[in-house]
């Protein structure tokens, strides 16, 4: 599977719920901000996202 390239600001799905990128990582994973809830979420893997 092709993963897209992501960058900090990017709007995705995860877990059907939609997050902006803050940080990304060289392991291949990134940090995810729900403004709404005000949670940030560290170390997903960039594989499970979904850019919308």
């Amino acid at each position: 599977m092709e993963t897209a390239e992501l960058w900090p600001g990017d709007r995705v799905r995860w877990h059907k719920v939609e997050f902006t990128i803050t940080s990304t990582w060289q392991d291949g994973t990134v940090d995810l901000w729900d403004a709404d809830n005000h949670t940030l979420i560290e170390y997903v893997k960039a594989s499970e996202l979904e850019a919308i």
